[in-house]
């Protein structure tokens, strides 16, 4: 969203007395970008109001993101519109909505177009950020805000942990492996219920020879979570209770970058 955000068209109050009121005003702060300089306010108008006319583009927590497109721009301009006090934008839980973001885009550019939505929608889920914005009295401090808040940033930390995958086909593996892991681990294990590709390859024609739908393998798969320092001795174990000819066990081991939370058996 950052990089389409226009500084210039974020304004903090309004007259506007309805929702109708809101997009005409819309319409005229976008014609502050010189992105759309060659479309009139009535043209934008007239396209956000077509959109709404689908489905309220109003959401939670206060946020609205009425946008629309046009094939002769070449670039994204997005806007904010701060309503102080809240107004009826047919949001979907009902509530007065005070941020209300807007979109112009060229008509070819659809991906980014959902990246930019999806950007600013998730901001509905940080109470504390739209809170500030609402009370902002400054478009300046707007839109570092949005820079912030858009530029924050998950710092990767050495963890030193790796992920275990293995898939089981042997039934009578399963539970000794289970227990090795359950022994090495602090609740981070998790067993999915998993099939074989042969249960699906039995529908195409091509394979029916092969498989046949009664057939129904074993099959699950356990992720696990394990200190790095005990990596090989956990791996050692495992392969002590394997068969000779390693079949129906696969394992794979990740070493994981980012690590947080955490599950019980």
């Amino acid at each position: 969203m950052i990089d389409s955000f226009r500084s210039d068209c974020i304004q903090i109050g309004t007259d506007a007395k309805n929702k109708n009121d809101i997009i005409r005003e819309i319409s005229k702060l976008a014609e502050k970008s010189e992105i759309l300089k060659n479309i009139s306010p009535s043209r934008i108008e007239e396209a956000l109001l077509a959109r709404e006319e689908l489905i309220s583009t109003g959401l939670t927590n206060g946020i609205a993101i009425p946008h629309c497109s046009f094939d002769d721009i070449d670039e994204f301009v997005v806007g904010l519109l701060i309503v102080k006090k809240g107004i009826d934008f047919e949001s979907i839980d009902g509530s007065r909505t005070n941020l209300i973001f807007f979109i112009i885009g060229p008509q070819n550019a659809r991906n980014k177009h959902i990246r930019i939505l999806s950007s600013i929608s998730k901001l509905s889920k940080d109470k504390d950020m739209l809170k500030v914005l609402g009370d902002s009295d400054s478009e300046s401090e707007v839109g570092s805000l949005l820079k912030r808040s858009e530029e924050k940033d998950i710092v990767l930390q050495k963890v030193e942990k790796s992920q275990f995958v293995l898939h089981v086909q042997n039934e009578e593996l399963f539970f000794d492996v289970l227990e090795i892991l359950s022994s090495e681990v602090d609740g981070s294990v998790s067993v999915i219920d998993a099939s074989t590709a042969g249960s699906y390859l039995h529908r195409l024609p091509l394979f029916s020879t092969f498989w046949n739908e009664k057939t129904n393998h074993f099959s699950k798969m356990i992720v696990a979570v394990i200190d790095r320092k005990l990596l090989n001795d956990t791996i050692r174990r495992i392969n002590m209770v394997l068969p000779e000819d390693g079949k129906g066990i696969m394992i794979t081991v990740n070493d994981i970058v980012y690590f947080d939370g955490s599950i019980d058996f």
